[in-house]
């Protein structure tokens, strides 16, 4: 009977997992940890573990803030002759190697191009790895402001930051540098996300950066991930990536708006409702309980 037992209780479970479309190395997942969750409902410019730079402020005002709430984050950027930042930094736990970024963000005036975000990897002696989900401030294709790609290094070098790219329109897959061929790339828009979808209202963003662990030649694996999600729609997903060198130490920290060049005109960018995590997006909402079946 206790044979016949525990049969039933695996059958029980299993049936339960799948029930809620998952698999049981989904359940022995590490769960989502919020790190950070700032509204700015409370006026609070610096708040614990960011720092702030530049032109930032907290608008007070309910018509032009997300949910007509009492605050939103905003950065005010004149022309941009050369390099210019505003930054809010969010300084990550140590050995954090995988993180989840989730915000709002909208550019109601002029549409021009900055980093937007960046995840910066610890610089020491050695070098650093970056990652880059910037809006375009070239000009280059005539469209200022719109997000067309990820920018990396592909851990060749000590110093990597945008030597490689992933394309959001799916050209030159070649240019994700040495897991070319081996790595798995979806760009299931084939399209930039062009400046005129800001128009002025909000929109929602999601990213996901996970560097490639080993830390030697021998033992270092092609693990790398890439997430990029707006409105959601999925623009960027891509596994098996080398997006480090193996000596280069684990991510630092996260900076939104920062470094803008070239521009030809004043803007704008508000962000808002920001979190960042580790394990996984937070649901947007909870997950019925599964419903167990009897196996006969």
């Amino acid at each position: 009977m206790e044979k016949s037992h525990s049969r039933l209780s695996s059958t029980v479970f299993s049936v339960a997992v799948l029930a809620i479309g998952l698999h049981v190395s989904d359940v022995c997942a590490e769960p989502v940890k919020t790190l950070t969750f700032l509204d700015f409902e409370d006026g609070v410019l610096v708040p614990k573990g960011w720092i702030i730079r530049g032109a930032v402020s907290v608008s007070t005002s309910p018509s032009q803030n997300l949910r007509e709430s009492r605050g939103s984050l905003r950065a005010t950027y004149p022309i941009a002759v050369g390099g210019i930042y505003a930054e809010a930094n969010y300084a990550l736990p140590p050995n954090t190697n995988d993180v989840y970024v989730e915000f709002w963000a909208k550019m109601p005036g002029a549409k021009q191009g900055l980093k937007f975000l960046k995840v910066f990897g610890i610089r020491d002696s050695v070098g650093y790895a970056n990652t880059t989900f910037g809006l375009d401030y070239t000009g280059a294709d005539g469209d200022f402001g719109d997000m067309y790609q990820v920018s990396f290094g592909d851990g060749s070098v000590e110093a990597n930051d945008t030597a490689s790219v992933i394309n959001f329109d799916g050209d030159a897959p070649a240019w994700i540098g040495r897991s070319y061929g081996q790595a798995k790339v979806e760009t299931p828009q084939k399209k930039r996300w062009s400046s005129d979808n800001w128009g002025i209202d909000w929109h929602h963003f999601k990213m996901h950066v996970k560097f490639n662990s080993g830390t030697t030649p021998q033992n270092e694996v092609a693990d790398g991930e890439y997430y990029v999600e707006i409105d959601g729609k999925v623009y960027v997903k891509a596994t098996g990536l080398f997006n480090r060198h193996y000596s280069n130490q684990s991510i630092d920290r996260i900076a939104f708006f920062d470094w803008a060049q070239n521009g030809t005109t004043p803007f704008e960018v508000w962000i808002d409702d920001i979190r960042i995590t580790t394990g996984g997006f937070l649901p947007a909402t909870a997950p019925k309980a599964p419903q167990l079946i009897q196996a006969n």
